[in-house]
């Protein structure tokens, strides 16, 4: 039986202790692959995105840490985070434009508990989207499971989430997603929803000038894209700034 080095602590691993990746490479089980979230893809993944993903848990641990622990303790009602997940283990925290997704690993059974986790900028998702599945159960009862697919932008390591969630919880999640980035057709947001649409189509008809006289720049074509996300997407500036002045308080 042909043995490997994990490619990333050296190890030499077997057909039991091995985990093989999509380019090829093999990563140890008994330490690098612990690293790694479960939900994480290790089967489709690269070396290159599982070292990616690895930083990312690390930083993201710290991150959860030392700015959610202490918010889940908060009594402040501007400080309250919202919750999402059949294990309840998404955070979504308004104060500070953040969204940590989390897993609990334990010792032994239900003891020596601690906490994992990789942390995103809430101006950073750009999808959320509901899917679901036939399974058997331990009876052998099919059964659905439900999964809220959440993408994303500028995320090294894992910018794809499939979490499982309870049944219906999903339009529990879009409705509050839509309502922070001010994108959802209600009567409380239609006026906002209107201005986006304006200024991008104010931002596209001056591209379209610009094109015709000959000045088009990087800047009006910067400005073009920032308008039409801003109409599809909400507009994120804010969610940005708070954010990275919560990340800049992060001990190293």
């Amino acid at each position: 039986m042909a043995k490997h080095n994990c490619a990333i602590c050296g190890a030499e691993v077997g057909l039991i202790s091995e985990q093989k990746l999509a380019d090829g490479n093999y990563i140890c089980r008994k330490v690098c692959v612990k690293k790694c979230m479960k939900i994480f893809n290790k089967v489709e993944a690269t070396l290159d995105s599982v070292k990616s993903h690895i930083e990312q848990v690390e930083y993201g641990t710290k991150v959860w840490n030392q700015i959610f622990v202490p918010l889940k303790k908060t009594k402040k009602k501007e400080e309250k985070m919202k919750q999402f997940g059949k294990n309840g283990q998404l955070y979504v925290s308004p104060s500070t434009g953040l969204v940590a997704l989390t897993e609990n690993r334990y010792k032994i059974f239900i003891f020596g508990k601690s906490t994992i986790a990789c942390v995103y900028r809430l101006a950073d998702l750009y999808g959320y989207e509901y899917e679901s599945e036939k399974v058997k159960n331990s009876d052998g009862k099919e059964e659905t499971k439900h999964y809220c697919v959440l993408l994303f932008h500028n995320t090294p390591g894992m910018y794809e989430v499939r979490m499982e969630v309870r049944s219906r919880e999903y339009e529990d999640m879009e409705k509050y997603f839509n309502t922070q980035f001010g994108i959802q057709k209600t009567l409380g947001n239609i006026k906002n929803t209107w201005k986006q649409q304006i200024n991008a189509a104010k931002a596209v008809a001056g591209a379209v000038k610009a094109v015709k006289d000959g000045t088009v720049d990087d800047a009006v074509a910067e400005n073009t894209v920032d308008a039409l996300d801003a109409a599809v997407y909400g507009d994120r500036t804010e969610w940005i700034a708070k954010a990275d002045a919560a990340l800049a308080k992060v001990a190293k």
